[in-house]
């Protein structure tokens, strides 16, 4: 059971621990995620190895390194254009999709690079998905044929297997109980949230190892914002999560290490209960006390 912020839900907000913290004429209240208690040290699922990035003469990433963990969901937090997004994704290799962009470091992901001469950037973005801020449902297709398609363009024809993985993955999002007599309606018919999470759905489809989320919650209301948080907290069981969030609060509700990024560097990185009660470093404190950002 986690601890959560949560004005949508008043059983949640009960059970919380809350941890205030002063901003310019206001008290923000901030409940964290709790950590699990002892257990073995979880192996490192992505490394980050001095990552750079550009796009043409701009450097949006400076010497990136960190380790993420496996089963974990790590929240990435830090203002508009400080290289969040760009560095998730350099872990599944779509910065390099953008014309005039260049990578230089590494990314290993279960020890292995990603960005090895031999290695194909499609079959890592197969283990890497990626869910962005906007909902994007393939609005031609039915739902159905959302979630298979990964695997069609993967080669799978049989209908049992099809329908056998469309429903799993359905149900891992949450989605199956609201769409099973609809599968055959466009995805774009779903709601904003509903979208979400058969955007989800399709990228569990594949093999999945490593989920990217791009403020996924930003164009959502509060509602489908707590569904989505609550299957982020299901899915961190069988999947390593990233998250980034310009909603602090969030990143405190999900995640288990929260990364502070400033002008594309990596300011600090920890446990995030630490990050959002004592962070070492005073620019985290500055930002998450809404004295900047």
């Amino acid at each position: 059971m986690r601890f959560m912020i949560d004005e949508m839900s008043e059983k949640v907000k009960q059970a919380g621990a809350q941890v205030e913290s002063k901003t310019p004429g206001e008290i923000r209240k901030i409940e964290v995620a709790r950590q699990e208690p002892g257990g073995e040290k979880k192996a490192v699922k992505i490394t980050a190895i001095e990552v750079c990035a550009w796009f043409g003469e701009k450097q949006a990433l400076h010497s990136v390194n960190m380790d993420i963990c496996e089963k974990e969901v790590t929240a990435v937090i830090g203002p508009s254009g400080c290289g969040k997004s760009t560095l998730i994704r350099c872990f599944n290799r779509m910065h390099e999709t953008v014309s005039g962009s260049r990578f230089q470091g590494d990314i290993l992901l279960a020890g292995e690079s990603v960005y090895g001469s031999q290695v194909d950037p499609v079959a890592v973005r197969r283990r890497v998905g990626m869910v962005f801020q906007k909902p994007t449902p393939f609005p031609t297709l039915s739902i159905y044929d959302n979630v298979a398609v990964g695997l069609r363009l993967n080669g799978t024809r049989d209908r049992k297997t099809l329908n056998e993985v469309v429903e799993k993955s359905l149900k891992k999002a949450a989605l199956w109980e609201e769409v099973k007599d609809s599968l055959n309606k466009p995805g774009a018919a779903l709601s904003g949230g509903q979208q979400q999470r058969l955007c989800i759905a399709r990228a569990l489809a594949v093999d999945l190892e490593v989920l990217l989320m791009d403020e996924p919650c930003s164009a959502l209301d509060p509602i489908s914002t707590s569904k989505i948080e609550e299957l982020i907290h299901e899915l961190r069981q069988n999947y390593t999560i990233i998250i980034v969030t310009h909603n602090m609060q969030q990143a405190a509700r999900v995640s288990q290490k929260t990364a502070f990024m400033l002008n594309g560097k990596l300011i600090e990185y920890d446990v995030t209960n630490k990050v959002f009660t004592n962070p070492n470093n005073k620019l985290t404190e500055d930002y998450i006390t809404g004295r900047f950002g």
